[in-house]
């Protein structure tokens, strides 16, 4: 080396490590090169730090005999500490610098003769920067220089660690303390003895404290039971194994408010150690809205399983009633198929009941608790049949001004009855039958094909063979759909089920009209056997709800105004002689004026008192809301004094 560069005296030494023993950081830096520098008797020492997404050195800092230079960045390419940082490794040049790299202008300006470079590395081998050293004289080599040079080449990378280290540790501490002082969950740091050392905002405005409540005995945001709770917990993590544990509290706590009010929280406590002393963390979350809202829940799935009890248990014309033989054999298929998700047919006359099978058989399935979907076939407009059953993508044809699911996708998973199957034109029998063949379908106007899990159920009054041999109904949908067939028998097959039904809709219809109590006599009984009723049990209904409205003793219907007269060739009715007014069956006209005037004078005898003890609703058997309805659909109104 030069003069300077001789053997090191251990007074120079000295004064290199005394220059930099009491600093850290840029003020390190700075005393590191300029000892360095004047040590090894050089004319400028800087130290960096490496940026490799622009293949650059930014210098920490850099002195010259004249003083530090700031704000100094270069590319390393065509310069000396080019191949520090491409070989990682020290570089030493001890004369013509210049001349070996002559595309380094700064050489030249600083008149440099050699140059000594070392990279300075993390502890995972990536490059942090590089010290260097360049003077105008030559550098001759020297072991104990370059071991000096070395060494605080190490001092100055463990120095440029630390700083990382430090910045680091810093910025995860402010994302912790973001996070810390912005969750929505209450956080509660304890001492050993249970007592506040911090918490944050949403902890304090839970239990009204303010976030400076340091040293506050935790206790005092604990009610009652689960302050021993607290207590335990937190003996049991201290008596445990390792430096950190944490637990969850299921059943929770009940914390108290700064105002004595109280709320249930779900919460975590986590014991540490810094120091060597116990930490307790707390977190918490006050759970009081979703325990009502469970608890609403709860209330709501009592109350629809009560009200699907109080639905099953009603007796009228919602239910299948009777015990003949031939209603018997038509449950005990429904029982039997409604365990499967095989497709029913039921078939029989119009007003026997088709509908009423098709609901028994679904809550009767596992599908009970899906939907229960049902589509007139006959009476959707051919124009829209495929969009009722399929769905519709916007803008699919017009007046498709939004998105809409067809009949079978709201059925998923449940079951689709469809009435009046019959009536389906071709062209919607064909889809139909992809749909239970393969269980999927396009929307119209829509490429994306649906897949649905439904079961299905037809009903049809009309004869599906004959339609098939006239080339109305496809062959193949016909043998899909009859996989399961079921006959409902009619009315007039059915025995005394047609007794047990008049009696249930006399006591539905006395109920409703006002007219409670009314009973059919054994006559009557024998002239409801002997009608054929060709409307089934629809015309059932009808005669003994119009047979209840024209009742004139109170005591039984007047079948003989409400049964019509048996329909050419089959047996006719006995009826009593009459004159020739009697004969005719009341029009609705006459029955609606009837009504009125029944429950005009049970308002009238009870002084227009529509409930209460003695009030009209009592007399006739109704409820008050019921009564009030009547009235108000029949135009009843109170008259006014003096009318």
């Amino acid at each position: 080396m030069s003069d300077a560069a001789r053997p090191l005296r251990p007074e120079v030494l000295q004064e290199i490590v005394a220059g930099t023993a009491s600093h850290t950081g840029e003020r390190f830096f700075d005393e590191l090169v300029r000892h360095l520098g004047r040590a090894m008797g050089t004319k400028c020492a800087w130290l960096t730090e490496w940026l490799p997404d622009t293949r650059a050195l930014r210098a920490l800092s850099f002195w010259t005999t004249d003083g530090y230079l700031e704000d100094v960045e270069y590319d390393v390419a065509g310069t000396p500490c080019e191949p520090v940082v491409d070989r990682l490794e020290r570089i030493h040049f001890p004369e013509r610098v210049i001349e070996l790299f002559p595309g380094d202008a700064s050489l030249l300006g600083l008149a440099s003769v050699s140059y000594l470079g070392v990279p300075l590395l993390d502890t995972d081998g990536a490059l942090l920067g590089h010290l260097a050293l360049l003077d105008d004289k030559v550098m001759e080599e020297d072991l104990q220089a370059l071991a000096v040079f070395d060494i605080f080449a190490g001092r100055a990378a463990a120095e440029m660690r630390r700083i990382r280290r430090d910045a680091a540790l810093a910025a995860s501490r402010e994302r912790l303390a973001r996070v810390f002082h912005s969750t929505m969950d209450g956080i509660v740091e304890l001492d050993q003895a249970l007592a506040i050392t911090q918490l944050n905002p949403a902890a304090a405005a839970s239990l009204g404290l303010s976030e400076d409540a340091v040293g506050t005995p935790f206790e005092r945001c604990v009610d009652g039971p689960s302050h021993g709770k607290l207590h335990y917990l937190a003996l049991e993590l201290h008596r445990g194994s390792g430096s950190r544990e944490s637990l969850w509290i299921p059943e929770g706590l009940r914390m108290r408010r700064g105002d004595e009010s109280t709320f249930q929280a779900e919460a975590t406590l986590a014991r540490s150690e810094t120091g060597g002393r116990a930490y307790f963390s707390l977190v918490f979350r006050n759970i009081d809205d979703r325990l009502e809202a469970e608890a609403r829940i709860r209330s709501l799935l009592a109350e629809t399983e009560f009200l699907k009890a109080e639905l099953d248990s009603v007796s009228g014309f919602g239910d299948i009633l009777g015990r003949s033989e031939a209603l018997r054999r038509v449950l005990s298929d429904v029982d039997r198929v409604a365990q499967t998700d095989s497709t029913v047919l039921v078939t029989g006359e119009t007003g026997t009941g088709k509908e009423l099978i098709a609901r028994e058989i679904h809550r009767r399935g596992s599908r009970a608790d899906g939907p229960l979907i049902r589509v007139n076939c006959a009476a959707i407009p051919t124009n829209l049949q495929e969009s009722e059953f399929f769905g519709h993508e916007k803008g699919a044809f017009t007046g498709a001004t939004q998105r809409r699911e067809g009949r079978f996708k709201l059925a998923d998973r449940g079951t689709l009855f469809l009435d009046e199957v019959g009536e389906l034109p071709l062209d919607l029998q064909a889809k139909l039958l992809r749909v239970l063949q393969e269980g999927e379908y396009e929307p119209v106007g829509g490429a994306k094909t649906v897949r649905v899990d439904v079961r299905l159920v037809a009903a049809t009054n009309r004869d599906l063979h004959a339609m098939v041999d006239e080339g109305t109904f496809r062959r193949d949908l016909l043998y899909r759909l009859n996989v399961f067939p079921i006959e409902v028998p009619p009315l007039r097959e059915r025995g005394d089920d047609i007794v047990v039904l008049a009696e249930a809709f006399l006591e539905d219809a006395g109920r409703r009209v006002g007219r409670p109590g009314l009973r059919l006599s054994d006559a009557d009984r024998a002239r409801l056997r002997r009608y054929p009723w060709p409307g089934n049990v629809r015309e059932l209904q009808n005669v003994v709800e119009r047979a209840v409205i024209v009742s004139e003793d109170g005591a039984r219907p007047n079948l003989d105004r409400a049964l019509p007269e048996s329909p050419t060739g089959t047996e006719p009715v006995e009826r009593p002689t009459r004159t020739a007014g009697e004969g005719r069956v009341l029009t609705d006209v006459e029955m609606r004026d009837l009504e009125r005037s029944n429950l005009v004078r049970a308002l009238e005898e009870a002084g227009w008192k529509v409930s209460g003890p003695q009030g009209a609703a009592e007399r006739l058997g109704l409820k008050p809301n019921t009564l009030a309805s009547r009235m108000k659909v029949l135009g009843i109104r109170r008259p006014t004094t003096g009318s």
